[in-house]
């Protein structure tokens, strides 16, 4: 069955029309279960029995027509109803008895058996697991022992209702049988296309989780640089304040600029503009250790890098120089970014005086999520003396198309 859908789950067209079609196809069995057995017992002699079964046989119409809507429900993804079971009960005894009447010798015919095998198949679609397949066996043993047994009984004094010959037997059962499976049947597609609709709806949500993902990473990569650089240049104005005010002046004006900066990344952020090179990463994180008193060596040779290895790798460059300045009390660092003779990618990030109790921050695990749809990898070396970032992309797989971007060279 299908797992229940969540309360005000929109109901598209496509999925409104598949609910009409499944109850149509239900009403349609349910009109053919019923005229089966009186037109295989059309010359059955008018008496007490055969008014009875007329009877019951229409009452048993009623109720299944009316457990339609439920059904349909149920196979939506809705629980069943007490009402629905109720009805769904109900269709069963009374079926049950129609075909206990239609035993009693001489017997009436395989005919009547189209009511119990409609009732045990529609009784099938409101439960699951087991208690689905103990229905169907049951209802399967019910019309087949009944049947052979009232049949034997009967061989001598057939009534009208009787199907004559071994192939007219066995063609009547075996549609019988069918008609035991073919609820689920009908409701089956109608779960297909719930399951389907439930996965394009869960699709959506997951797309609107990812991109607020993406923007609170982007904003979270952004943010945390620029902070730490109006940081320092602040706390470095502050020093060169009493002694060197013109200086000081300075710093403040790169702080001033590092602020206009932020809210422009962030902008283009939230509009989803914003787009890095390697190269303007790397001579920003150079410029901004440089500030900060790090001597930084720099080295870019990665000619025809892909646009969106390019976006990862320059984010990995922003990260790394974030870490040197938060992580350390670093002199000199350097940065290197490769193309491999494979065809891939390394950059290489090293900076001095680690700092040893440092802990690693959240931005490592996001540059590992962004790098794992590259296929690439992270990894870090910490001693005394160095600590270094790796970061590798594999070469793209061949046939798969790759955007060029003149961000590096």
């Amino acid at each position: 069955m299908s797992r229940p859908r969540p309360p005000g789950a929109p109901v598209t067209p496509d999925l409104r029309a598949v609910r009409g079609l499944t109850a149509a196809s239900l009403g349609v069995a349910v009109v053919v279960a019923g005229l089966m057995p009186l037109l295989l017992a059309v010359d059955a002699p008018v008496d007490a029995r055969s008014i009875t079964l007329v009877v019951t046989t229409v009452l048993c119409l009623v109720l299944a027509f009316a457990a339609i809507g439920g059904t349909v429900e149920v196979a939506a993804g809705d629980a069943p109803s007490r009402t629905l079971v109720t009805t769904v009960v109900l269709t069963v005894v009374l079926a049950c008895a129609t075909w206990g009447v239609a035993l009693v010798p001489p017997f009436a015919g395989w005919g009547w058996a189209f009511l119990v095998a409609y009732a045990g198949g529609a009784a099938a679609c409101v439960v699951h697991g087991r208690r689905r397949l103990a229905v169907l066996l049951g209802t399967c043993v019910v019309i087949g022992l009944g049947g052979v047994l009232s049949e034997a009984v009967s061989r001598d004094a057939p009534a009208a209702g009787q199907v004559d010959g071994a192939l007219g037997t066995a063609i009547v059962v075996s549609v019988v049988a069918l008609f035991v499976v073919m609820p689920l049947s009908i409701v089956w597609v109608l779960q297909v296309v719930v399951r389907l609709d439930d996965a394009r709806r869960l699709a959506d949500e997951l797309a609107v989780a990812r991109e607020r993902l993406r923007f609170a990473t982007d904003l979270h990569d952004l943010q945390g640089h620029h902070l730490h650089v109006i940081a320092l240049k602040s706390e470095l104005a502050e020093r060169l304040l009493p002694d060197r005010p013109a200086d000081a002046a300075r710093e403040l004006a790169d702080v001033r600029e590092a602020a206009r900066t932020a809210i422009k990344d962030t902008r283009a952020v939230v509009h989803g503009y914003r787009t890095v090179t390697v190269d303007a990463e790397v001579r920003n994180a150079a410029a901004v250790l440089g500030s900060a008193g790090i001597r930084c060596a720099t080295h870019v040779d990665a000619p025809g890098l892909p646009a969106d290895v390019g976006g990862v790798l320059a984010v990995a460059v922003r990260e790394a120089a974030t870490n040197v300045l938060r992580h350390s009390a670093a002199h000199e660092a350097t940065i290197v970014l490769v193309q491999d003779q494979g065809g891939g990618y390394r950059l290489t990030v090293t900076n001095d005086r680690p700092d040893p109790a440092g802990e690693p921050g959240t931005g490592l695990v996001g540059l590992r999520e962004r790098l794992a749809t590259q296929r690439g990898t992270v990894e870090t070396h910490r001693d005394d003396d160095a600590f270094t970032l790796v970061v590798t992309v594999p070469p793209r797989p061949v046939g798969r198309p790759a955007r060029r971007t003149a961000g590096a060279s």
